[in-house]
């Protein structure tokens, strides 16, 4: 049985076209399934979990975006971690960013996504990013700068008007450039497995599990979700023109040469900051620091076109 989870307002209204469009080939093909429409935030999460122990399904099909995947992702973990079973993610890009598919190769265009979907050889098993409350993110989690953006994002009235006219990616960097006036750094301290690096002017510190964030924005190149291990980037710099050539690299991932980025790599990370600074996780606000970190290695089975362990 295959369950499908849908985000009708999914970029801006995108994931309800899109749903409309592969429902009528669903029917076509008399593939079973069971779909849900998602109503609220957090919905998502219980649907997978309740698909997974209740109806025994085998793989579950997100139509949304980053955010969805998110809901989704932690709801199937903790089902599996549960009940044993194997149940695969699929997903149909309908989002803003998406950056999850980007990351694993799934195309943007619905059809081409749905038979991906619905393959049979191409998977792969990846990594978690877990935080002691639960909360568990398959992309990122950040705090400082990009929490704020990730929030003001969000409530961003232009967001809507952008992902109206499919220019939503800019919407982000309208943010950044937003909070880039008049942001102030903070002093933090970093802990890697059990090493503490100090933080004397943090704009940001983002734990990633691939190298895309916020739009596409190649924030840590090297981060995979196969290793077994978190990519940590930090940003740090007392003044913030020093700072300026990264908004204009960081898309290419050519950022990664300058004097206020540092990398980290770990299995375990916390951050404590001087002051309380927001939190994103997946691109979703996500309360405020101190923030701990465990990677849970191999944890879901993710259907796409890239990874270790995947079959084309």
């Amino acid at each position: 049985m295959i369950g499908i989870i849908v985000n009708p307002f999914s970029g801006d209204g995108r994931g309800s076209d899109i749903w409309r469009e592969v429902s009528t080939r669903l029917l076509e093909t008399s593939i079973p399934y069971l779909a849900v429409i998602t109503q609220k935030s957090g919905e998502a999460s219980q649907l997978a979990e309740s698909f997974v122990r209740e109806h025994g399904v085998e793989r579950v099909i997100v139509i949304g975006g980053d955010g969805t995947i998110h809901e989704v992702a932690g709801g199937l973990w903790r089902a599996c971690s549960i009940s044993g079973s194997a149940c695969k993610l699929a997903v149909i890009p309908a989002g803003t960013g998406n950056d999850f598919a980007k990351a694993y190769g799934i195309p943007t265009d619905a059809n081409l996504a749905l038979d991906l979907a619905l393959s049979e050889g191409n998977f792969a098993q990846i990594d978690l990013l877990r935080t002691p409350d639960g909360m568990i993110a398959v992309n990122s989690i950040g705090a400082g700068f990009d929490g704020l953006v990730a929030k003001l994002t969000n409530e961003a009235s232009y967001k809507k008007l952008l992902n109206k006219l499919g220019l939503g990616k800019l919407a982000y960097l309208i943010t950044i450039v937003r909070v880039f006036v008049t942001y102030k750094p903070s002093k933090a301290w970093l802990e890697v497995d059990g090493i503490v690096h100090e933080l004397p002017n943090m704009w940001l510190a983002a734990t990633a599990n691939i190298p895309f964030y916020g739009g596409s924005m190649q924030i840590c190149p090297s981060a995979s979700p196969y290793d077994g291990l978190a990519d940590v980037v930090v940003i740090q710099s007392r003044g913030r023109f020093r700072l300026l050539p990264i908004l204009f690299t960081v898309y290419q991932g050519k950022h990664t040469e300058h004097s206020a980025v540092s990398f980290f790599r770990g299995k375990k990370l916390s951050l404590h900051t001087e002051h309380p600074l927001m939190i994103q996780a997946d691109g979703e606000f996500a309360n405020s620091t101190p923030l701990h970190i465990e990677i849970l290695p191999s944890a879901i089975t993710v259907i796409g076109r890239v990874g270790r362990n995947h079959s084309v």
